[in-house]
């Protein structure tokens, strides 16, 4: 092994010091690494200089490790690549789906100025069709294990949340058409979540996703209990009749949006978001449902067709109070799938649209694949809370006592003045 001593040889003067004088060993040991593993650098680039090829500066990557980020100068050469493999991956599961997108667009001659953006990001230049076929394998057995992936029927699986978030891509005509990606998350009995499937829809109709959700019953998701989802009336319908037995949480998120959408004004948009946090800042489900029936009847005297709405959405809304108090914030929205909503979207708006549906499933299933492995590591509920999802509570009307509906209203009416 070629010694490096001489380019990390300190003095006691060169070490980095922290507030209180003394050595930083954390910024001395990071120090330390960047000098030794940009040196080994060196010396593996060195080794591909001849003839006709020699060094053409460095190109500069971030890496994470257990001590702290380090800078890494990676040498650049003016014939034929480097890349320090050893080092770090050269591309993340994301950036592996990304380079799909580009190979795609190229081969099929739709190039634009966004996707030449992402290639220029990717170094796509710099990898041969070998390497990217490799690439994209080893990725795609990756998704369809996700895709395909089979549970046990008999373990079940008490919470789902499921969503949809649109995207444009080239049809096998290479028509742009707005494909709807389905996702279902589902919790596990040790309270652990992640998601259990994903797919791509022409819409959002009850057909698509029944057939969704009976592929997820026939990889044996079961024992579902509660679904939470937003309002539409396909899908609904669809969860009604697959998981039989479930309730349906309507989004409290979404309901909030449209509950706006029937305020005329502004002002008073402020207002009923007002009362309903209110709402959801009760302690036990009985003063919860007091304190909804109070914001219906007070919201429907400033606008009646927002009024109309939440009446009609009651039980829909209500249903998490029906399970363990500790869960309730994860089950009343769909919070839960933002995450990777976004990263979906983020990665979208970098492209556009993509070259085909193959290279969109890809990127989507990467996002997913690097989530669940995220979330592997953490818990989402309490495991020993999970078994009374079994068997959720009936509510009663008659816990609302004539009391407990003077306090709600009371609670309502502040929360509407102080907004005002």
């Amino acid at each position: 092994m070629t010694s490096v001593s001489d380019d990390v040889a300190l003095t006691m003067d060169d070490m980095p010091l922290g507030e209180d004088g003394l050595i930083d060993f954390r910024a001395l040991a990071v120090g330390l690494i960047e000098t030794v593993v940009n040196h080994a650098m060196e010396l593996e680039a060195d080794e591909l200089l001849g003839e006709g090829n020699r060094r053409n500066g460095y190109r500069e990557r971030r890496l994470r490790t257990v001590i702290g980020e380090i800078v890494l100068r990676v040498p650049k050469l003016r014939e034929d690549t480097y890349f320090p493999e050893r080092v770090m991956r050269p591309y993340s599961r994301v950036d592996r789906a990304m380079v799909g997108v580009v190979s795609k667009a190229y081969v099929n001659g739709m190039s634009t100025r966004r996707i030449e953006k992402v290639a220029g990001e990717l170094e796509f230049g710099r990898l041969s069709p070998s390497t990217v076929s490799r690439m994209l394998a080893s990725l795609d057995g990756e998704v369809d294990a996700l895709r395909q992936a089979e549970f046990d029927a008999g373990s079940p699986m008490p919470y789902l949340w499921l969503d949809a978030t649109y995207v444009k891509c080239r049809d096998d005509d290479s028509r742009v058409c707005s494909q709807a990606t389905v996702t279902a998350i589902g919790a596990f009995m040790d309270g652990a979540r992640r998601f259990v499937g994903f797919d791509l829809v022409d819409t959002e109709s009850y057909d698509s996703w029944k057939r969704f959700l009976l592929s997820l019953r026939r990889r044996g998701v079961a024992g579902v209990r509660l679904v939470t989802s937003d309002a539409h009336a396909g899908l609904r319908r669809a969860i009604m009749e697959v998981f039989d037995g479930a309730s349906w949480q309507r989004c409290f998120v979404h309901l909030q949006r449209d509950l706006a959408a029937r305020i005329r004004h502004r002002k008073d948009q402020g207002r009923a978001m007002h009362a309903l946090s209110a709402v959801l800042r009760q302690s036990d489900a009985a003063m919860t449902r007091a304190a909804y029936d109070a914001a219906v009847v007070r919201i429907g005297a400033i606008e009646r067709r927002a009024g109309e709405l939440l009446e009609d959405a009651r039980e829909d809304a209500l249903a998490h109070l029906a399970f363990h108090r500790e869960h309730w914030v994860r089950l009343r929205t769909n919070n839960v799938q933002e995450r990777a909503n976004a990263e979906i979207k983020r990665r979208t708006r970098a492209v556009q649209i993509f070259p085909s549906r193959e290279s969109l499933i890809r990127l989507v299933g990467a996002v997913l694949v690097d989530m669940n492995e995220t979330w592997a590591t953490r818990r989402f509920m309490s495991g020993d809370d999970m078994a009374t999802a079994l068997n959720p509570r009936t509510p009663r009307r008659a816990e609302i006592t004539d009391e407990m509906q003077r306090r709600a209203d009371q609670i309502i009416m502040t929360a509407l003045e102080s907004a005002a």
